[in-house]
C-alpha cells in the first residue's frame, strides 16, 4: 500500500468537507468493513437523518471516498461499486419519479431499501461492539492463563463448566461461532424492521429456563431463523452468566456445542 499521507490530486481537493473526509479515510483505511459501514459514518459524520437521507449529498460523498482510494492505487471490493451504482440508480428515480395520469407518485420512496439495509447493518454492528465490550471487561477481570492465546486443549467428550465470573468467555464465543458456521438457514429479507435486544432475549430465555433446567444453544435457536435475534439471545446469555444467573457448559472437546442451566434469574422490573 503507498503512502496515505501523500496529497491526492486533482479534483479531490479544494473543499472543505472533502478534505475533512479525506483525513478519516487516511486515518480509517482498514477499518471501514464495507459500503454500508463508510455509509453510517457519513450519516453519523455529518449527522444525517436516516429516515430521510439527503441522497444526492450522500452519493457525492461515496464517489468521493471511491475517488480517494483509486488515486491511492487501493483495490476497492466489487461491492463498493455495486453500492456506488445503486447510489446513483437511486439518485436518478428520485430526480425523475414515476408519476400516474394526475401526477401523483405511484411508487415508494427509492431510499426505502437503502434505509432498511443501513438500519438493519447498524443493529448488527451495534450487537458486535457489545460482544467486543463483553469480551474486553471479561479480559479486566480473567487471571493468567485464561486468556485466547494460553488456553488448554480439552478431551473430546469432557464436559466443562464454565463460571463466567473466574473464566475468561472466549472459549463460549468460540463455541457460538462453530455453532453459527454449522448452521445453514435460509436467508430472509424481512420488510418489517425487527426489534430485537438482549433485555427482551433475556425474558425469552427466562421463559425456556422456567420449562426446562438445561437446554443447548443448538436447541434453543433451532426455530429461529433471523440472525439477529441470534445474537441478541447470544448477548443475553453472555450477560446473565455474568450476573452468575446461569450456568454455561462447554460439551465437547472442539468447542462446538454448548448448554446453559438455570440458576437464579431476577426479572428486569426487579433489578
Amino acid at each position: 500500500m503507498e503512502n496515505t499521507d501523500q496529497n491526492i490530486p486533482g479534483p479531490l481537493e479544494g473543499e472543505g468537507q472533502k478534505q475533512a473526509h479525506q483525513g478519516v479515510y487516511r486515518a480509517r483505511l482498514n477499518e471501514f468493513e464495507g459500503p454500508l459501514d463508510i455509509l453510517l459514518h457519513f450519516v453519523k459524520v455529518e449527522e444525517l437523518d436516516i429516515y430521510n437521507i439527503p441522497i444526492s449529498r450522500i452519493t457525492k460523498d461515496f464517489l468521493d471516498y471511491i475517488n480517494f482510494m483509486q488515486a491511492l492505487d487501493i483495490e476497492l471490493a466489487g461491492e463498493f461499486l455495486v453500492m456506488a451504482s445503486e447510489l446513483m440508480k437511486i439518485k436518478a428515480r428520485m430526480m425523475i419519479p414515476r408519476v400516474d395520469e394526475e401526477g401523483n407518485i405511484i411508487e415508494e420512496d427509492p431510499r426505502l431499501t437503502l434505509v432498511r439495509k443501513l438500519l438493519e447493518y447498524k443493529r448488527f454492528k451495534d450487537a458486535s461492539e457489545e460482544v467486543a465490550e463483553i469480551e474486553a471487561e471479561q479480559r479486566r477481570r480473567s487471571f493468567r492463563r485464561n486468556f485466547e492465546n494460553d488456553e488448554k486443549e480439552f478431551e473430546e467428550g469432557v464436559e466443562i463448566d464454565l463460571s463466567l465470573r473466574n473464566v475468561t468467555i472466549f472459549n463460549l464465543i468460540k463455541a457460538y461461532k462453530r455453532v453459527i458456521s454449522s448452521i445453514r438457514k435460509e436467508v430472509i429479507h424481512p420488510i418489517e424492521l425487527l426489534d430485537f435486544s438482549p433485555e427482551n432475549q433475556r425474558e425469552f430465555l427466562s421463559e425456556r429456563l422456567s420449562m426446562d433446567e438445561e437446554i443447548e444453544f443448538n436447541e434453543l435457536i433451532s426455530n429461529i431463523d433471523e440472525k439477529l435475534r441470534i445474537i441478541c439471545i447470544f448477548l443475553a446469555i453472555l450477560q446473565l452468566a455474568l450476573d452468575g444467573h446461569v450456568e454455561v457448559r462447554i460439551l465437547d472437546g472442539n468447542m462446538s456445542r454448548f448448554a446453559i442451566r438455570k440458576k437464579e434469574i431476577i426479572p428486569l422490573d426487579q433489578q
